[in-house]
């Protein structure tokens, strides 16, 4: 057979090999602690075959499947999911079917997928998930004792399940190829058509973001509860080899505590057992198994009402992923931008969901028998928290609205800089005008002061005045007949002179000179 796929039964026999492998992988993982802790169990009577056993139970509860207990202890069918353990399969099949798909090159040279791709993928993934459901059912049906019995069909469809959903991804996964200098790139999410990629891409963001608040809450009350926790540890005594074991346990339920604690913050009620359940309104917590795991849970009572203000935390993965489709679609058409916002929002939704409902289950038909999230408390808070959240982020970046807002908010600075800016220039014309308002009052006011003095000066002059003119009358007087009596005296000397000329004997335009008594005659007669 050639490995270019051009024969079905390439792909066919390609499937049911990795299923074999990833079976066998999957057997060591669970088979192996559980004989170390049998061997090293001093204190324990169970066989190797019961070891075996166990494992096969522990195996099909973790893809999911049910098993029912007898032990006297727990009585009752055991449905809680370890999440730790069921990524650990999951990342099996992705491993099994990426190494099909790369050995199908399913992927030409020009990046386009080859003639009959998709046949021979899908044919690779039937073989792959029918051989590892037969599988896992054949292993439920290996792993039934008198205290445990797994449930066949459970254990057939969770199996099919995790291979198909592991398969799909595994494929998808050998389809990413690096750029070279001669060969185009590959990206898994740009083979999906507009904008459905980018949809994919921020919902993942969005969804990793929130298990990871989750668990970040789940460490820090690990953390601060390590005094409660040690002491269970102490209680239980279980060595060595029991402690390794014990610690896997509890990583392998450390990812479904992570889901109940994003449930939390998401608003939402878990329940830890009939009539305890934990929220941000408070805690009623009963007796719970003693696992040390379970120290982290908070005692019982009310919760401060501040403890609300926790439902930010989720919203910024939401947040985060709106923010990275908005961008990611905006150069596309309008139909395609609002269909990415609207999916966004539903998927993140389903999503969490999904996670929430796996992570229920029960131990037992005791008071253990409802344990997890609470799916109708859940709902309403997730829905307001995923959709508003969307919203702000498509309204902040996406709509016509922020910009008409910037613009407005513009415009209005810059009338209120106009206005500083003339009443800027105003202000010194202002503050001259007022110098000078001042200083023409001071001057009119010295002009007032100054004319007061003249007119009492003027008064005291006219007083004066009057006083010399009385004087003056006086003297005139006196002057007037002194000056008439000097006025007849020359009256009399001038007839005198007159009558002396008249008769004098010399020519009357004649002019005495002083200059050797020669005249001087007037020019031009």
């Amino acid at each position: 057979m050639n490995s270019t796929g051009d024969s079905i039964a390439t792909p066919l026999v390609r499937g049911m090999i990795a299923a074999a492998l990833s079976l066998g992988t999957v057997i060591a993982l669970v088979v192996v602690p559980a004989l170390a802790a049998q061997v090293a169990g001093t204190r324990s009577s169970a066989t190797a075959l019961d070891a075996i056993i166990i494992a096969l139970n522990v195996l099909v509860l973790g893809h999911g499947g049910g098993i029912v207990l007898s032990t006297g202890v727990i009585d009752g069918a055991v449905t809680l999911t370890p999440f730790g353990l069921l990524g650990l399969l999951l990342l099996i099949s992705i491993l099994g079917m990426r190494r099909v798909g790369r050995a199908l090159q399913l992927v030409r040279d020009d990046g386009v997928l080859r003639l009959r791709a998709l046949r021979d993928a899908g044919s690779a993934l039937g073989a792959y998930a029918g051989v590892y459901a037969i599988g896992m059912a054949v292993l439920a049906g290996i792993g039934r004792s008198t205290d445990s019995s797994p449930v066949v069909t459970s254990a057939i469809v969770s199996g099919a399940m995790v291979a198909v959903l592991g398969g799909v991804l595994g494929i998808l996964w050998s389809l990413r190829r690096e750029a070279t200098s001669t060969i185009p790139g590959v990206r898994v999410l740009e083979l999906l058509p507009a904008p459905f990629g980018d949809v994919a891409r921020s919902v993942l963001l969005a969804l990793v973001g929130l298990l990871g608040v989750g668990m970040l809450l789940s460490v820090v009350m690990m953390v601060v509860s390590v005094p409660e926790q040690s002491s269970l540890f102490d209680a239980l005594d279980p060595g060595i080899v029991g402690g390794i074991v014990l610690t896997l346990v509890q990583l392998a339920l450390l990812p479904l505590l992570a889901v109940w604690a994003l449930v939390v913050l998401l608003g939402g009620t878990v329940g830890v057992g009939t009539s305890s359940s934990i929220s941000l309104d408070g805690s009623a917590t009963g007796v719970m198994p003693a696992l040390p795991l379970l120290g982290a849970f908070p005692g019982p009572g009310d919760f401060s009402a501040w403890l609300w203000l926790l439902l930010v935390v989720p919203a910024v993965p939401v947040v985060v992923g709106a923010l990275r489709l908005v961008r990611d679609v905006e150069d596309l058409e309008r139909r395609d931008r609002i269909t990415a916002w609207i999916a966004y929002p539903v998927a993140v939704v389903v999503g969490v969901l999904l996670l929430a409902g796996l992570s229920t289950g029960g131990i037992g038909e005791g008071r253990l028998v409802h344990l997890g999230p609470q799916m109708s408390t859940l709902l309403l808070p997730l829905l307001g928290i995923v959709v508003v959240s969307t919203g702000l982020v498509v309204v902040a970046l996406a709509s016509p609205a922020v910009p008409w807002v910037r613009a407005q908010t513009a415009a209005l600075r810059a009338r209120v800089e106009s206005a500083e800016s003339a009443e800027g220039a105003e202000s010194p014309r202002d503050s001259e005008f007022s110098d000078r308002s001042g200083r023409g009052e001071a001057s009119g006011a010295r002009a007032d002061e100054g004319a007061d003095g003249t007119a009492n000066e003027v008064s005291s002059g006219d007083d004066r005045a009057d006083d010399d003119r009385a004087d003056g009358d006086r003297a005139g007087d006196d002057g007037d007949a002194d000056e008439d009596a000097h006025a007849d005296d020359d009256r009399a000397a001038g007839d005198d002179h007159a009558a002396g000329d008249d008769h004098g004997d010399h020519d009357p335009d004649s002019r005495p000179t002083g200059i050797d008594g020669g005249v001087s005659r007037p020019s031009g007669r």
